[in-house]
């Protein structure tokens, strides 16, 4: 009979030791740990609850109900496109009634541009605000958006916030080169309305060194010489 290496004796001892000191805690925590596993899969549950019966019926409905105004944007009928048709909604009551879906994101950000443009800048504000997208483009337009309305209303330091978080945004996303300096350029003219001579030559300065093929690129070569 081969005898057993005494060096697996104290080993085995440990590995039992482990064993029942893991029974022994299963036992006197068995309702806690039933209540943590219960708890856990509750989580679950809801979560996935919430996706197939809540989120994702909502944003049909939503995509439902803004598919006819968004065709009468494409046609340029713009008060159809706002208000509906009478039979269809229109980007308000897709924004108001759909808030936190896909659909009611692009209604405020088709309404904030609307508004923008017929100089009511507080109901463009509103609008604008509620964009929440994945596109960078469209959210650091929004957000840029929400800047113009700012200055429009002589509010040059909340202009300069939503200029510089455009920015950030813009730097960060697949058109880094065309947003990014349009928000750095109106940033800089925001700047200056405060008095910030140095905070905007620096925006400036960094449209020269970083975006020399920009639109904003003389302008701003200029504008900083003259600072």
């Amino acid at each position: 009979m081969a005898q057993k290496n005494s060096n697996e004796e104290p080993l085995m001892v440990q590995v039992e030791e482990a064993y029942s000191r893991t029974e022994r805690f299963v036992d006197q925590n068995r309702k806690p740990l039933l209540y943590v596993g219960g708890g856990v899969l509750a989580v679950i549950i809801g979560l996935l609850a919430y996706k197939y019966f809540v989120a994702i019926p909502a944003e049909i409905r939503a995509e439902e109900a803004i598919w006819r105004a968004e065709n009468y944007v494409e046609l340029d009928s713009l008060d159809l496109a706002v208000n509906g048709d009478g039979f269809s909604a229109g980007l308000i009551e897709v924004m108001e009634k759909h808030s936190g879906t896909k659909a009611a994101s692009r209604a405020a950000y088709r309404l904030g541009i609307y508004y923008r443009s017929m100089g009511q800048y507080d109901e463009a504000l509103n609008a604008f605000e509620q964009v929440d997208v994945d596109d960078d483009v469209v959210q650091a337009l929004a957000v840029g958006g929400a800047g113009d309305c700012h200055v429009e209303k002589g509010a040059y330091e909340e202009a300069v916030k939503a200029f510089d978080r455009a920015v950030s945004i813009g730097e960060s996303g697949k058109a880094r080169d065309v947003i990014a300096p349009i928000y750095l350029y109106k940033a800089a003219l925001a700047k200056l309305e405060l008095g910030d001579k140095s905070g905007a030559k620096a925006d400036l300065e960094t449209i020269v060194e970083e975006y020399p093929a920009s639109q904003a690129f003389g302008s701003a070569q200029g504008l900083a010489a003259s600072l």
